[in-house]
This record gives C-alpha cells, structure tokens and sequence, in this order.
C-alpha cells in the first residue's frame, strides 16, 4: 500500500510512493488470492478422496514460486491470469512409478476434479497439469512430483520435460531461504499492522504484509514485462531475477531506492565456475539457474540488456521535477494504466491532506510533503482556486 504517514519530502519519495502505488495495482487482489487458497485446498481434498494409482498414499497440493513468495504481479498483456504454481506432491517412492506414469496419474486425478468443478478446464503442458478457471482470473499450473528421500524433509523429485530424468527441487526451502533475506523488516512490518489493527501479531498473516523486497521483485518483473513485451520467450525467468534481487536487498531505504540500488548490484551475484556462467539455487547449489546461458548466451545478453534499461528508466524519472513528468515518464517503463491509476491515487491522498490542512511545501526544494521538519503549509483552496482564507 501507498504509506500514507511517511512524508514525500524529496524526489525518491514521490518515485517510490508512485512504484508502490504501481505494483500494488499489480498484485493479486486479497478475494482473489483467497479464492486461489480455496481452489488449491479444495484440489488437494479431491485427489485424497478420490485419486487413484496411489495405494492409499496421501496427495499434498501446495503453493511454490510467487505466489507463495508474495511477489505475484499481474501479466502486462490484457488476456493474461494470475498464474498460480502448484505442488502436486505423492508420498510415494520413485521404485513405485515413473515419471511418465506419475504426470499421467496426476492428470487422470485432476481431470476428475476439473469434471465435478464448475467452471474449470483442464489442459496439458509440458510437465505439468493446468487448471484453467473461466470465473476467475486466474489458471493453475500443477507440477506432479514425489518426496525426495535423499534431500531435506521438503526436498521432492520432478520430472524434466522429457519425462526421463528425476530432477530435484525444494520450493519449501527456496521460500524460507527467501523470507529469511527480508526477515527483520517482516517482523517490523508485521508488528506495526497488528499495532494499527489493536491485535496481536498472531492474528497477522503472513500474506497480508509486504516488504521492500517483495515489492522491488515485483517492480523489476513488471519492468521485464514491459521491457521484453514484444519477445517475451526472451524475459528472464522469475526465478532468476528473485534470486539475484534477494541477493542484493540490504533492507534499507524506500521502494525507490533499494530497486536503484539493486539495478547496481544484480551483475555482481553472477558467478562464473568451471562450466561458465552460474547463479545458484542458494538452497540447492548444485542447480544453476543460468545453466541454459552456455548454450544460448544471448539470454545473459538480455538479462544485461534489461538491467542497463531499468538503470536508465529510474535516473531519468529520478531528473524530472513534478508529478505530471515523473508519471508520464514511468509510464513508459511500467505501463501506463497502473502508474496513472498509482498517481491519481497518490494525488488524492494530496488533495485530502491539503483540504485538512495537512499538506506541507519543503523549505528550499518546493517538494510537497505530508508533513515533516523544514516545510512550510499549503493553504486549502476551494473552488476556482479561491483560497479558504479570503472566502
């Protein structure tokens, strides 16, 4: 949300409150994400009641990538969903199955919930199941895996695409990792929403407070969208740029300034070992997610080629004076439907300060402000510009 206490007092006050207000217009809306929890529980009550091929083994459906990470944004095309991924996990060992048998099971599985449910189609990508919803927007990419016995209690085996090779991977782990680089500012963030709330900090979830780092991830998958808009098989993936940016968050200053200072910082946590390139899964580094960079090395290319354009898409806005400007400058690196709905918003929360007489000016810079030391008020006009003092 636009942090209506904080005063904008300087120039990367305005930008990161207009960035905020961005991808909070981006993010899945709180009914909408609760109906992805419902949908994803209910799924998991299906396949337990009624999957098959399974021995009586349990079924565990559970969220892993963004949206377990908070970090979902909405697609920059306007017939895109939220896209959810899912865990569809089998507690059974590998000797029990194979991979092309464990995809087929989970399908004939999800299949039948697909036919029960209303309003969900079921299709078939490359090694997962998607559940597309007509009443919602939002569809549901469910991977079909198993536990790996050789990796930690949340470690499991998925297919490649090929359904060949057991690949394994830890989304549990990969999130906890994820929360713990953003740890401090959650339990701040956490405790001042219950303290607003007069509740306690239990009766906060987790979903509902967002960090810096959660919101500049979302800030830099918007960019890459926009950027890659028409050559989208060129983005980088999600993965890779929530990596890098959690690598670089250091948990100081406003929205505005941790996503410059990570624009900086992103190249500098691409390795190089004996193979080439590398970023590692910080949770399993034996897995690269650059590894496709040795042959395709454009793709490092384009990863290069993004960050130097969101470099200079923040100093130039950074150069520009007023509200109009800045606008119509992001607008261009982040789409323009969610930066002018960002700054009709944040002029509105202006416009009542300024009616109450809240909204000051900052001494020397002519920055308007919400308060703070060294700004003069504003007087309230009413209508015509006609100053409430000589009506």
């Amino acid at each position: 949300m636009i942090d209506t206490e904080t005063p904008l007092e300087t120039q990367e006050d305005l930008l990161a409150a207009l960035l905020a207000g961005t991808v909070e217009a981006l993010d899945i809306p709180a009914d909408l994400a609760q109906e992805a929890r419902n949908e994803y529980h209910a799924v998991g009550d299906h396949l337990n009641n009624h999957g098959d091929g399974a021995g009586g083994a349990p079924w565990d459906v559970y969220p892993q990538g963004s949206f377990r990470l908070g970090t979902v944004v909405r697609p920059a095309w306007p017939s895109g969903d939220y896209d959810i991924d899912l865990v569809c996990l089998r507690s059974i060992g590998k000797v029990s199955t194979t991979q092309e048998r464990l995809k087929r099971e989970v399908g004939q599985a999800l299949e039948g919930y697909a036919i029960q449910s209303d309003g969900v189609v079921i299709s078939e990508g490359g090694r997962c199941w998607t559940l597309n919803y007509s009443r919602l927007h939002f569809h549901a990419d469910v991977l079909p895996a198993i536990p790996d016995t050789e990796g930690s209690s949340s470690g499991i085996l998925l297919s490649d695409r090929e359904l060949f090779r057991w690949l394994p991977s830890d989304p549990i782990k990969y999130a906890e990792w994820f929360q713990d680089r953003m740890k401090t500012e959650f339990l701040e963030k956490q405790a001042a929403l219950a303290e607003r709330r007069q509740s306690s900090i239990e009766d906060v979830p987790e979903w509902q407070v967002k960090t810096t780092l959660q919101r500049s991830v979302q800030v830099l998958k918007r960019h890459r969208d926009i950027f890659f808009e028409a050559d989208l098989k060129s983005r980088p993936p999600s993965i890779l740029i929530t990596t890098l940016a959690a690598h670089a968050y250091r948990g100081e200053g406003n929205l505005y300034e941790v996503v410059s200072a990570m624009a900086e910082a992103l190249p500098g946590y691409i390795q190089r070992d004996g193979s080439g390139w590398c970023v590692p899964n910080p949770v399993q580094p034996e897995e690269n997610f650059a590894d496709k960079w040795q042959s395709q090395p454009e793709r490092r290319e384009n990863l290069l080629r993004w960050i130097e354009a969101l470099r200079t898409d923040l100093g130039e806005a950074r150069q520009l004076e007023g509200i109009p400007l800045v606008t119509e400058r992001l607008a261009r690196s982040f789409g323009k439907d969610v930066v002018v709905k960002s700054a009709e918003r944040l002029g509105g929360i202006y416009l009542g300060k300024r009616q109450a007489g809240g909204l000051a000016m900052a001494t020397g810079t002519g920055t308007l402000s919400t308060g703070g030391a060294a700004t003069r008020p504003v007087p309230s006009h009413g209508f015509y510009g006609v100053e409430d003092s000589d009506k």
